[in-house]
This record gives C-alpha cells, structure tokens and sequence, in this order.
C-alpha cells in the first residue's frame, strides 16, 4: 500500500489507505455508517449493503479551542445521490449569539457543499459550492451544510472550527438538506420551502466574509490568531 503525502511540515501527514498518519503514528478516528444516514437519504431504499460512509480523524493539530480536523468521505452513490456527510448545524456563540462559522478545504478530490440558512418564516437560503483540490472557503455563521464526494475518488476534506457539540436534529428530521446532490444534478427535498438559492465559488464566498483562505493547516499552524473568528463570529471582517 502506498503512502500519499499530504504534508511534510509543519508535520508530515500521510494517508495510507483509509488511515491517516501523523509523523509516522496511526491517528484515531470514528467512523460514520451508511446505515446511520438512511434517513437522511434521497432514495433510502437503494442505500445498498451497510458499509462505512466516512472516516473522521479530529484534532490532529489543535490550538487553545480550535481544531484541525481531516474527513474521508467515500465514493459511491446511494442510488443516483453522491456519497454524503449527514448534514448538520452549528451551536450559537454565548457572547454574540451568532452560531459558529467553519472553514474548510479540499486535499484531495472533488466536493459539492449544500449550505442552507433557516428564515424566521421556516423557509430556507441556500447556496451551492463546488470546490476542488486545494480550495479553501468559509461555511458562514446561521448555515447548516452537508458534503458531496463528487469525484470518482476517496475525497479527503479538512476543517478548522471551534470546539462544540453539532446539532443533526433538523437534517434528521427533515430527511435530509434542503437538496440532493444528485450524477443529474441539484433536486430539492420536498420538505423544504426554499426562499433563495445561489451558486458562489470559493473565493466569492470568502471575499463576501472579508476573508483571504490559502492553506488552512500552513495557516492555522504559523498564525492561528487569524482563525478567532472562529470562536468569536463577531470578529469576522464582514460580520454577517
């Protein structure tokens, strides 16, 4: 099996099959089963035999309440639906009430995200992103998003954000996001009202939260001052 290198520094990182290294060590991970996203699933029916949706290694470089984190999400499709992360909202911030912001970046492979904002009136906002292989963007605060592996590949996704508990409840309920991500493209769930969607590459998210993302793991490491917004949303250059 060959080891593909994803970092050398500020520490080397190595994927080795579905493993990941860190200087060598084996990191810890849970996974996340097909099964466990039956509900949540276009076409439930065709989810197929139960087998391991996505791998989640957490903290693997860690500053004060902040953490980076690298997801393994498989390919396949259950039915004509891309392999997926279940989907999930963040907590709110108890000194500006605004809920969390994350960040993430493709290492490898193709990803569609599916962000969705709750309105007072129950309808959502939602916006689609598509990013490749080294692409960095802002998931703002008040969105919920569930990932795609659009690639005919493993895709392996990181994240910085703040420590906190997710909250799966309304994706759960809902049987799913506000859409699928489907081989013909977007298709709305019907258990939702959507009241606005739009498409935003990477960069035209960041630039609408003030916000200029190279490589989050060199970033986080030499200057994670930069990622407080993080963990106090009212600090973002464009406050939402």
């Amino acid at each position: 099996m060959i080891a593909v290198i994803l970092y050398e520094r500020p520490f080397k990182l190595e994927l080795l099959g579905r493993s990941i290294l860190k200087d060598g060590e084996e990191w810890p991970f849970t996974v996340r089963k097909s099964s466990e996203l039956k509900e949540v699933l276009m076409e439930p029916h065709l989810m197929g035999p139960d087998s391991t949706a996505y791998y989640m290694f957490r903290g693997i470089h860690q500053h004060e309440n902040l953490r980076y984190d690298i997801t393994l999400i498989e390919s396949r499709f259950y039915g004509d639906e891309y392999s997926k992360t279940l989907g999930h909202y963040h907590p709110p911030s108890p000194v500006s009430g605004v809920q969390f912001p994350e960040v993430y970046q493709v290492l490898r492979g193709k990803a569609s995200f599916v962000l969705q904002r709750r309105r007072k009136d129950e309808t959502v906002d939602c916006i689609f992103i598509e990013a490749n292989e080294r692409d960095s963007f802002i998931v703002p605060p008040g969105y919920g998003h569930v990932t795609y592996n659009t690639g005919n590949s493993p895709l392996v996704l990181a994240n910085v954000v703040a420590n906190f508990d997710s909250s799966y409840d309304e994706f759960l309920a809902n049987h799913g996001g506000a859409f699928f991500c489907t081989k013909f493209g977007y298709k709305q769930n019907a258990y939702y009202i959507i009241k606005k969607q739009e498409r935003l590459a990477p960069r035209q998210i960041n630039k609408r939260y003030g916000l200029i993302l190279g490589d989050l793991l060199e970033m986080f490491h030499s200057m994670p001052e930069k990622f407080d917004f993080l963990e106090h949303p009212e600090k973002l250059p464009v406050f939402p």
